[in-house]
């Protein structure tokens, strides 16, 4: 009997897609989508705030979670604020538009802390407030498809959403856009890209699928020559703080030589150069090397020098030369994050600094927990909002061991 109660205590609830139901949001998860609970089931809900009631119906359900659409809003919260955009709810750009940009950054901030917590196990990290952002027209880069109308992918991802005026976009893109609408009617071919980026002048540079190279973007005042296909942040100002919070966390850290890993084009090894006995930089990248050593030598950076192939492939052989007391590691990868040859080689020659720069603060909490198990200690993380009126975070943690 008892056994029999302990199951219908846990067995899954009773409800089917198409269900229409009345819920109170507890959260908003990381990603962006609001969390209620349904009979003890997490239940995910796009455009929905902590502290509403609303209406929803389930599209989705799993055995541990489900999904539902957000039908109508009961009882708002006092930080539902109205989406400047029209497309905003089918482009699949933006999550938070419907949030009051203050309220933006206080989610940002728990939701750092959060994971940290559940997937770092590490509840009191030294989290720094997060650095705020131009919430509007911060974007210094759009890449829109085909065919027909330059657009953006929908939240459905299989659809294209015609973009006219992105309110994320800086102002000079948007005109850049309109003029280039003018003028090409046919709109673009099915595989065809239109890139288009500021220059250091704050003028648009429309770049085709094919190019390698466009005029220099600026970083704390330097210019720095970027593959046009190649990753530069998308928001200049916030990227200007995140390199000077990295220059100064290696200042701090004593380093004398700095292992600059995913380095691009050179921005952070370039930077750093100048205070340091040497500079190290990886990349997979050879546009970007090309660049990168184009702009050690325009710096007079002459202690640079750069390795051309992938981190997991280089890390270990580069730290075997350094005398690991003196050296700091930088990492600034993809969103999957840093493959484990990587951090094997991180435990095994154990650098004394490691800072991390991560959009994805999930994985983020992994690898540093990884870190932590093996006597790195945590100095200070740091969220910067490079992404405004998106679910994306960037985040600075610097460990030393």
């Amino acid at each position: 009997m008892r056994q029999e109660l302990s199951k219908r205590q846990h067995a899954a609830p009773q409800i089917e897609p198409g269900a229409i139901c009345t819920v109170s949001v507890e959260d908003v998860a990381f990603g962006g989508d609001g969390v209620a609970r349904i009979e003890g089931l997490a239940v995910f809900i796009p455009f929905a705030l902590e502290g509403e009631t609303v209406s929803i119906e389930i599209t989705e359900v799993k055995n541990r979670y489900a999904r539902a659409r957000l039908r109508s809003v009961l009882q708002p919260s006092p930080a539902r604020t109205a989406p400047v955009c029209d497309i905003y709810g089918v482009c699949g750009g933006c999550q938070y538009q419907h949030i009051d940009y203050k309220r933006q950054l206080v989610i940002k901030q728990q939701q750092v802390e959060a994971l940290l917590a559940r997937i770092g196990n590490w509840p009191d990290a030294p989290v720094r407030p997060i650095i705020p952002s131009a919430p509007w027209h911060y974007r210094n880069r759009i890449t829109l498809q085909g065919p027909g109308a330059p657009s953006y992918v929908g939240v459905a991802h299989d659809e294209r959403i015609p973009v006219a005026n992105c309110p994320i976009a800086h102002q000079a893109l948007n005109e850049a856009l309109q003029t280039w609408r003018g003028a090409h009617q046919e709109g673009l071919r099915a595989a065809e890209r239109l890139v288009l980026r500021l220059n250091n002048d704050g003028q648009a540079v429309v770049v085709s699928q094919g190019a390698t190279r466009l005029s220099p973007q600026s970083v704390l005042g330097v210019s720095f020559e970027v593959p046009a296909q190649s990753f530069f942040q998308v928001n200049a100002g916030v990227a200007d703080r995140l390199v000077r919070e990295v220059l100064d966390a290696i200042r701090a850290s004593g380093a004398r030589v700095l292992v600059d890993g995913y380095a691009g084009a050179g921005v952070f090894g370039v930077l750093a150069a100048p205070e340091l006995d040497a500079v190290w930089c990886i990349e997979r990248d050879a546009a970007a090397v090309r660049a990168g050593r184009r702009n050690a030598r325009q710096a007079g950076a002459t202690r640079l020098r750069y390795v051309t192939g992938r981190v997991e492939d280089h890390l270990a052989s580069v730290l075997q030369r350094l005398k690991a007391s003196y050296t700091a590691v930088l990492l600034d990868p993809p969103r999957a994050g840093c493959p484990p040859a990587v951090w094997n080689a991180l435990l095994r020659l154990r650098p004394r600094t490691v800072l991390y720069v991560s959009c994805a603060p999930d994985r983020l909490a992994r690898d540093v927990r990884r870190l932590r198990d093996h006597g790195y200690r945590g100095v200070y993380i740091q969220p910067f909002d490079m992404f405004p009126q998106t679910a994306h975070i960037e985040v600075l943690t610097v460990m030393t061991g």
